[in-house]
C-alpha cells in the first residue's frame, strides 16, 4: 500500500499543451516505434502534425518503422529526420507502453502505460519510470477542465491493440 501511494504521487495529473509547447525554442521531440505488437500500425502524430510543429521551429525526429501507418517519406516531406536514435529528444511520443530496456533516463514520455490501476503485469514497467527519474504522461489521466479524456478510448482502439 505504501508502494502504491508513492507512485500514484508520482502519476498526478499535469496540464500540458501541445501549442505552448510548440512555442517554446530549441524543443525536440520524438516519435517511438511501436514493438509491443507486430499488428500496431497507429501514430501518435501525423505527417500533417508534425510540418506544424517544424514551421514552429520544433526539431522533430522519427524512429523509422516499415508498420506505422504513414510512410516515412510523408515524414520526411513534413520535415522530420528519420533515424534510430532518439535520445536527443526531451519529449518521446509514442503509442502503447515501452520495453523497460527501451525507456531513456530524464526523458519525459508520452504514451499509454497502462500504470495508473497499478495492474501486476505492469509493475515493472511503473517501476523503471520511477528509476530512471522519466516523466511520464499518461494519455490515460490527460483531461479536461471538465474531467473528461481528451485522449479518447474507442471500441476500434481496443480492437486495433
Amino acid at each position: 500500500l505504501k508502494m502504491l501511494k508513492v507512485r500514484s504521487c508520482f502519476l498526478k495529473r499535469e496540464k500540458i499543451g501541445l501549442r505552448d509547447y510548440a512555442t517554446m525554442k530549441n524543443k525536440i521531440i520524438a516519435i517511438r516505434r511501436e514493438d509491443q505488437s507486430i499488428w500496431e500500425r497507429r501514430a501518435p502524430f501525423s505527417p500533417s502534425h508534425i510540418r506544424k510543429l517544424v514551421k514552429k521551429g520544433v526539431k522533430v525526429i522519427v524512429q523509422p518503422s516499415n508498420r506505422r501507418s504513414y510512410p516515412m517519406q510523408s515524414y520526411l516531406n513534413a520535415g522530420a529526420i528519420v533515424q534510430e536514435d532518439i535520445s536527443e529528444a526531451s519529449v518521446i511520443f509514442g503509442v502503447k507502453q515501452v520495453p523497460v530496456d527501451q525507456l531513456i533516463p530524464d526523458k519525459t514520455y508520452c504514451i499509454f502505460s497502462h500504470t495508473i490501476k497499478a495492474q501486476e503485469t505492469n509493475l515493472p514497467l511503473l517501476d523503471a519510470i520511477l528509476e530512471k527519474r522519466i516523466r511520464l504522461i499518461d494519455y490515460e489521466k490527460l483531461m479536461d477542465e471538465k474531467g473528461q479524456r481528451v485522449v479518447a478510448f474507442g471500441k476500434m482502439a481496443g480492437i486495433a491493440g
